[in-house]
């Protein structure tokens, strides 16, 4: 029986080799792919976090902007401040050369007039007396307000030696009311006499005091005189 009994099919078991219904996989360069790009975007945002520039806050961000305002308006004050300066510079340039030239025209002006004084103390005529001071020149000329104005001229023969130190006496003769003959005498005028000396002013008369002639006279500190001279009053 056993050898004519039924007989059992072994069942069918498709080998290993065999192709079959196969799963579908990633292709192993795009995983690599994938990692590579998960791996550079960590790297970045790791960086960026603990390495790279921080993110302002909205609070930060304001004064950020209010500072580089700031800064923005003290260039501009500071610009504006740099053209004042730039403007007075140029002004003060012009203002140094305008006053370097009057000083170049002054001089020359100065050297003319030496020039003419020169010549002009050579000219003028000696005191009449002689002597080595003398009244060179005199005019006196009597105001409304009935002052007497005088301009007169003394000079030194010598223009060297200590400068002659000393005085200057206005002597006003005329007549008062009534026909009176009156002589008035004015305070001194000091004098420091080198080579010449210009003196000038006016001379207080009295009321009803008609001036005729002035004398004047020219003395030292011990009051001995050195030089006179009379002169009529316009």
């Amino acid at each position: 029986m056993g050898m004519f009994g039924r007989s059992q099919r072994a069942v069918f078991k498709p080998s290993v080799y065999q192709p079959g219904k196969r799963t579908r996989r990633m292709p192993r360069w795009l995983v690599l792919l994938l990692i590579g790009i998960l791996l550079g975007a960590g790297g970045v945002l790791f960086l960026q976090t603990n390495y790279g520039p921080q993110r302002l806050t909205a609070e930060q961000s304001e004064q950020l902007h209010s500072e580089l305002s700031t800064a923005n308006l003290d260039r501009q004050r500071l610009q504006m401040q740099l053209d004042e300066t730039r403007t007075q510079r140029d002004t003060t340039r012009s203002a140094q050369q305008q006053l370097t030239d009057e000083l170049a025209q002054a001089r020359e002006r100065i050297a003319a007039l030496t020039q003419d004084l020169e010549v002009f103390q050579e000219a003028a005529a000696p005191d009449p007396r002689g002597g080595d001071i003398g009244v060179r020149w005199a005019t006196f000329r009597r105001q409304e307000s009935g002052q007497l104005a005088y301009q007169t001229l003394i000079m030194r023969e010598s223009a060297t030696g200590r400068p002659f130190q000393g005085n200057i006496t206005f002597e006003v003769a005329g007549t008062s009311r009534g026909g009176r003959r009156d002589t008035v005498t004015a305070d001194p005028v000091p004098l420091k006499l080198e080579r010449y000396s210009h003196a000038q002013g006016t001379i207080t008369l009295p009321e009803d005091f008609t001036p005729r002639t002035v004398t004047i006279r020219v003395t030292d500190a011990q009051s001995e005189q050195h030089a006179m001279r009379i002169y009529y009053v316009r």
